[in-house]
């Protein structure tokens, strides 16, 4: 089974724990001016990024610390692990570097 497949099945078999965690999360942070679209828009974004950390950890085994300072410590996104995928797990060490802020 290629990376590809092994992410999908990952995502698929935590959806409903990685949905309600998202629900959860971003509930804790609505205001009373917050609509239901940027409440929506919030938890799919939170969706997304959920599911890409458990594939970076599950899949590409990659460490929480790695994971966590990944874009500035912001986190993983789909595109992010998509790249790790599309190079074969491999993470480009630069960018890696980059990430915990070492500059060579």
């Amino acid at each position: 089974m290629d990376l590809n497949e092994q992410a999908i099945n990952a995502v698929k078999e935590y959806f409903e724990s990685i949905a309600q965690n998202a629900v959860d999360i971003v509930h804790e942070s609505v205001g009373s001016d917050t609509t239901f679209a940027e409440f929506m828009e919030a938890v799919n974004q939170k969706v997304n990024q959920l599911s890409s950390e458990l594939v970076a950890s599950e899949i590409l085994n990659m460490s929480a610390k790695t994971i966590e300072n990944y874009n500035a410590g912001t986190g993983m996104d789909v595109d992010d692990v998509q790249e790790i995928i599309d190079s074969d797990g491999e993470v480009d060490q630069d960018e890696e570097d980059e990430d915990d802020g070492i500059r060579f």
